[in-house]
């Protein structure tokens, strides 16, 4: 039976990129169709009968050539399938509300919640399992970067600020691997938040941004049943990056 795939890999479009990119099935070289979907990302798709599928790419990315596309934040206030905003409203507002001194603007409110969650929450991946929501995670205290964005994207929306999912290469990230953050939407601008705090935000790059990992998920399929083998990332920058303070706001550039 034929698979289909679905693959978000690649930087965004609006990046000024030089890419290199190499699907196989069995050692031969396969075709494969792109398009753009939310926010630039790129999709690679393609149907491929039972066998071996492999993906190479390398990247060279510098800067941008636009604007990712504007879209209404309000999307990025309601539940969805990993966000349950209801469930957690009542601990958003005590916890991190406008009435706590000190916790009075979203900025500090969202600087609270990454100082929260650093102070609590293990980075444990083996905690984490495929279907576990924002609420799983919170009762868990621990996970990894997808559980961890889950969980900042859930507060942040339940406070009335709009929150999205990112996948990014994090050069810096130890060990190396795709990453997940959150943006949230303050004074008028996207900003990226990552609460694990294992990697410099400067330098990211994004792949994909939606409502939660179900639409940045870097690859799904349907047909056949599929046996993953391996996953190697490798993500450098030109120049060093410290992991910055949680004060310093900074966009994905």
């Amino acid at each position: 039976m034929d698979t289909d795939f679905s693959l978000l890999v690649t930087p965004a479009l609006p990046y000024r990129a030089e890419l290199k990119l190499q699907v196989r099935h069995d050692g031969e070289l396969t075709t494969m169709q792109t398009g753009e979907t939310r926010h630039g990302a790129q999709e690679i798709t393609l149907t491929t009968p039972e066998g071996e599928m492999s993906v190479a790419l390398t990247a060279e990315v510098a800067g941008h050539i636009a604007p990712i596309e504007a879209e209404s934040t309000e999307r990025y206030l309601r539940s969805s399938r990993y966000v349950d905003v209801d469930a957690v409203r009542d601990f958003a507002s005590e916890r991190f509300g406008g009435g706590r001194e000190g916790v009075s603007t979203q900025r500090t409110q969202i600087e609270s919640i990454v100082r929260w969650i650093a102070r609590g929450f293990s980075y444990r991946p083996e905690l984490s399992a495929l279907d576990d929501s924002a609420t799983d995670t919170l009762r868990k205290s621990g996970g990894m970067c997808r559980d961890y964005t889950h969980v900042v994207i859930a507060l942040a929306r339940a406070l009335g600020i709009p929150a999205r999912y990112v996948s990014v290469f994090a050069p810096g990230l130890v060990p190396q691997d795709f990453h997940a953050v959150a943006e949230v939407f303050v004074d008028d601008a996207w900003w990226v938040i990552d609460s694990t705090r294992l990697a410099p935000r400067k330098p990211m790059v994004r792949i994909a941004t939606g409502l939660d990992a179900q639409e940045t998920a870097w690859v799904t399929n349907s047909g056949s049943g599929v046996e993953f083998v391996s996953l190697s990332v490798q993500a450098s920058a030109d120049e060093p990056h410290e992991i910055e303070p949680v004060t310093e706001w900074i966009q994905l550039t």
